[in-house]
């Protein structure tokens, strides 16, 4: 996960690789199979030691034709596998090998072997990992390491999970943004109910530590175990309705908090990707959360308007959206509960709620993204 959400952390990872599997270099990035371009490189510790920058430029320009024919292979086999350079040029010994700029590059740093695996094969791209070695002995037992097979599968989907977040981060970042501005949290939370992204208002939401959580596999918990499950489910749900049901994966949750401010309001819903225009398979829940205590971020404007309320009851409706209870409400008013709890029916009547939660969500769903006050 760390490596999707954060591709600057791969050269850890592969560092960490190497150092397993008693590998000498390694270096992955994507190839794609019709023209001479290369792109999403990570290097272990040697090559950010020692690769020089035109040496990289040459990498990132494609000027490796002469491993053509080992990417072509790498292609037209079995993904998550580990093959030597004699494997996938067809050839017996070392000295048939065909002229290669890269293997001429890394022959003078002492490599005598490559290794390669596709990891995943996504139309015309190919993610390739690759390994280089100094010793026979080393590259024979790397690809006779059964662990390897565990490996590479986790390897191969946290790449194509990178390339997921990618997209949504440049499909979506915009958007997430606005959010920010309206003082909406927002979470994508992928099917094992593990965050995938989120916004700024959603990282302020966790920093208060006020009832909502991340947990340590980047789930979301909430104060009570009660609620968290609720919100497991949820989640659970939206996931799961990518079968037609889209309209229905609309669910709420008011979630305490210890500290006594007004619930944090919870919506989540499905987040298709029916035309495959991110990734395919996509499937995500969209969680949404309102801070009502948080100041300045909710305007009865837009309730006023919409339901065309008396200057009274939008002051009602102003002190509620800054997350006062109806008895502050009462005592900032200078009028009884009661009379506050008559206003507050016609409220709800006029904009057709039930409830203060209901209230202070329409207050969200109507506030004006540029307001000059």
């Amino acid at each position: 996960m760390g490596c999707s959400s954060a591709p600057e952390n791969w050269g850890h990872a592969l560092d960490m690789f190497n150092e397993t599997f008693q590998v000498s270099a390694s270096c992955m990035f994507s190839v794609h199979e019709f023209r001479e371009f290369r792109m999403n490189f990570a290097w272990s510790d040697f090559f950010r030691k020692n690769l020089t920058p035109d040496v990289l430029e040459m990498m990132q320009r494609g000027d490796d034709v002469g491993d053509q024919p080992g990417y072509l292979f790498l292609c037209q086999n079995p993904a998550q596998t580990l093959y030597d350079e004699l494997k996938m040029f067809d050839v017996n010994r070392y000295d048939e090998l065909p002229h290669s700029n890269v293997r001429d590059i890394t022959a003078d740093w002492g490599f005598s072997m490559r290794v390669a695996a596709a990891l995943n094969k996504t139309g015309p791209w190919i993610d390739g990992l690759f390994f280089q070695h100094k010793q026979d002995s080393e590259w024979k037992r790397f690809i006779g390491d059964a662990r390897s097979d565990f490996v590479l599968p986790i390897m191969a989907s946290s790449v194509s999970l990178g390339r997921t977040l990618q997209a949504l981060r440049a499909r979506y970042q915009a958007s997430l943004s606005i959010l920010d501005a309206l003082g909406l949290g927002v979470f994508l939370v992928d099917a094992t109910g593990c965050v995938i992204e989120q916004n700024k208002e959603a990282g302020r939401i966790l920093d208060q530590k006020d009832g909502f959580a991340l947990t340590k596999a980047k789930h979301l918990s909430l104060q009570s175990q009660d609620q968290t499950k609720a919100l497991e489910m949820m989640v659970g749900e939206a996931n799961g309705l990518f079968r037609g049901e889209i309209e229905k994966g609309n669910s709420l949750l008011a979630a305490s908090r210890p500290s006594g401010e007004y619930d944090y309001l919870v919506s989540v819903r499905a987040l298709s990707d029916s035309q495959s225009e991110l990734e395919v398979g996509l499937k995500c829940a969209f969680v949404t959360v309102i801070d009502p205590a948080r100041k300045g971020v909710l305007s009865a404007k837009g309730v006023m308007a919409l339901a065309q309320l008396s200057v009274a009851e939008g002051a009602i409706v102003e002190l509620l959206v800054q997350g006062f209870r109806l008895a502050d409400v009462a005592a900032r008013r200078d009028v009884s509960i009661n009379t506050v709890k008559a206003q507050l029916k016609t409220i709800s009547q006029k904009l057709r709620c039930s409830t203060q939660s209901d209230i202070i969500r329409t207050a969200a769903a109507t506030r004006v993204p540029i307001d000059k006050e």
